[in-house]
């Protein structure tokens, strides 16, 4: 085998490590992305739950305010990360 067939042969090795690599770490931050998603919304449950138990005017208040944060923060990470939900 000639030394450019084994220089090929390497470089065209090493692309392809490369492009697994990128699309493990990839696939690593999706899953990430998806856990965190899924606690907020586990955490907006909870937030929504509390809200409509409490009686005084400013818990409604601070639960509301607290929903519609982890509204916002679960609509802007699918934007942000451009990952359909």
């Amino acid at each position: 085998m000639s030394d450019q067939k084994i220089v090929e042969l390497i470089d065209w090795t090493l692309e392809n490590y490369r492009a697994r690599i990128k699309q493990i770490q990839q696939n690593e931050q999706h899953v990430i992305i998806d856990n965190i998603i899924k606690e907020l919304d586990r955490k907006r449950d909870i937030t929504i739950n509390k809200k409509r138990q409490a009686l005084l005017t400013d818990e409604v208040y601070m639960y509301r305010l607290e929903e519609i944060t982890l509204d916002y923060v679960l609509f802007i990470i699918p934007e942000l990360t451009g990952k359909l939900v």
